[in-house]
């Protein structure tokens, strides 16, 4: 493609055609400055911004994916997206009509207003000489009640440390995928499969949904480093130590055994489709999320000091400050991928 902003024909055929179908909406998009959002009133406008998700290169309805559940986290509905790609000029005009049908698809199952044709409202297309691969970059919008944005809080002393669904999926879906062949030369077929299919497991809409239901609580959608990241910045956050029990958190046999295979850190590994949790009511939490088909597991509870605490058995550590994501490096193994 030539360089410069994407050729009219170009965005229509293969950017608002996937994204909008109707051709009435194709021309109006085609164009536009800006696009708009109704606003209730009592609803406050929420943003999160995403350009990189661990393990999922080849994969842009992850970026979607990922601004979903940091708007959710933050107890937010989510409405719509806005995304910017700059493309190589090698690039396929081909496949990044793929790629719009892909985001199309996941932001179609993320936004919950039901009022977008696409979930996707706008964005901007640049071919450049800048980038040596595609770098897309999405900005989820979303609402808030004022009513529910009082409820999210920080963590406090006494709030009992839950976890929703289990660590380390995201990842474990990431590597599964990578290293597919060689994994299936040391485990069965139904492991390596049963890690993908993780893949259908890490929206955390109707956990957070449930969550902001139950009370007020602090949510932060595990991501980038995992859980372990996510402890170190929800404590640093509210000026809060932890005490933490290791061998409570809920973590599947697939992403164990990939992970020993590996020689990977699951508690450093990227954990979309988990939420942590703090609440002053732990055990009633997870017992009501239990009764929607939603598995939670308490961890442990924050204190009022500066501690960190792993504790593993008898053993007990410190938490270490964040440390990079342990997909990144499989990645160098990969060639920097």
């Amino acid at each position: 493609m030539q360089i410069g902003k994407i050729s009219e024909p170009s965005l229509k055929r293969s950017v608002l055609r996937p994204l909008f179908g109707d051709p009435a909406l194709v021309r109006y998009r085609s164009g536009a400055d800006c696009a708009q959002l109704p606003w209730q009133e009592g609803l406050l406008p929420v943003y999160s911004v995403v350009n990189e998700v661990p393990g999922f290169a080849d994969d842009p309805g992850a970026l979607i994916l990922s601004a979903a559940n940091n708007l959710s986290a933050g107890g937010a509905k989510t409405e719509a997206f806005l995304v910017s790609a700059m493309l190589p000029p090698e690039y396929e005009e081909q496949q990044l009509k793929a790629d719009m049908c892909r985001m199309r698809e996941i932001a179609q199952k993320c936004v919950e207003a039901g009022t977008h044709t696409s979930g996707i409202i706008g964005g901007h297309t640049q071919i450049s000489t800048a980038v040596t691969r595609v770098v897309y970059s999405v900005t989820g919008i979303g609402s808030i009640s004022t009513k529910a944005a009082k409820n999210h809080r920080t963590l406090q002393p006494g709030d009992v440390l839950v976890v929703t669904n289990a660590i380390a999926l995201g990842g474990t879906v990431a590597v599964a995928q990578a290293k597919e062949t060689e994994l299936l030369a040391h485990y069965p077929f139904q492991l390596i499969d049963r890690a993908k299919k993780f893949g259908d497991r890490l929206y955390v809409g109707a956990a957070a949904r449930a969550i902001t239901h139950f009370g007020a609580a602090a949510m932060h959608d595990l991501s980038q480093g995992g859980i372990f990241n996510a402890l170190w910045e929800m404590a640093d956050q509210a000026g809060v130590g932890l005490e933490v029990d290791l061998k409570k958190i809920p973590v599947r046999q697939e992403t164990i055994e990939i992970c020993e295979y590996f020689d990977i850190n699951p508690y450093y590994l990227y954990s979309a489709g988990a939420l942590l949790v703090g609440t002053a009511h732990g055990e009633a939490l997870v017992s009501y999320l239990a009764a929607q088909g939603i598995p939670a597991a308490v961890i442990g509870r924050v204190t009022d000091g500066n501690d960190r605490v792993i504790r593993n058995g008898s053993e007990q550590r410190y938490l270490d400050r964040p440390k990079p994501d342990e997909w990144y490096r499989i990645e160098m193994e990969m060639g920097g991928r």
